[in-house]
């Protein structure tokens, strides 16, 4: 795994060979934030000596591309999160366990709106690639909440700038410099 995976300076290079047929695959990540990763660039080189060919790169899927170079990258940090952390200098990364964050939002016992919502945003942002169709959907039957409360709650974060759009069409965003306060305070971490 750690082959797939350089660190160099401030991005996380994943190698991805024969992604698709013929197609190796490198994905540089970036730190937006010290909780996000994000796609920077991509690019595709053939593994043999042909030509690539827009026929190839039309069999190529964005989306699972992504989530596997994230994957391998989470896993990485689970597995080793000492190498992790000397390679990127990053403490923060996966840092909060999304399981009692799940728990906290399921337990409504949040009194204080800008922590629930803060919350919120990270559990959103966390689980951007584990869905299929229907975000709200997905979400709503992991919080025991109703699809329109959902939504509602997921406005509110844009709204109210606990996530900034990174891209239109997609779902996520970047947490913002409000989120990111209200995450490392002590209350915050008190609560969990």
């Amino acid at each position: 795994m750690k082959k797939k995976i350089i660190f160099d300076n401030d991005q996380i290079i994943v190698y991805i060979p024969n992604a698709v047929s013929n197609l190796n695959v490198k994905i540089i990540y970036v730190f937006p934030n010290p909780y996000q990763l994000i796609v920077k660039d991509v690019t595709f080189s053939s593994n043999k000596f042909y030509e690539i060919s827009t026929v190839d790169i039309r069999k190529v899927n964005y989306f699972s591309l992504k989530k596997k170079g994230l994957k391998l990258i989470n896993n990485l940090v689970n597995v080793d999160r000492d190498y992790f952390i000397k390679n990127t200098k990053n403490t923060e990364y996966m840092s909060i366990d999304l399981k009692k964050v799940s728990k906290l939002l399921k337990s409504r016992k949040i009194k204080n709106k800008e922590f629930k919502l803060a919350a919120y945003t990270y559990f959103y942002v966390s689980n951007t690639l584990n869905y299929s169709s229907n975000y709200s959907l997905y979400l709503s039957n992991k919080l025991g909440y109703s699809e329109s409360y959902i939504k509602n709650l997921t406005k509110d974060i844009f709204k109210y700038k606990y996530l900034i759009k990174n891209t239109s069409g997609t779902s996520g965003g970047i947490l913002s410099k409000k989120t990111i306060k209200l995450l490392n305070s002590q209350k915050f971490q008190q609560i969990l």
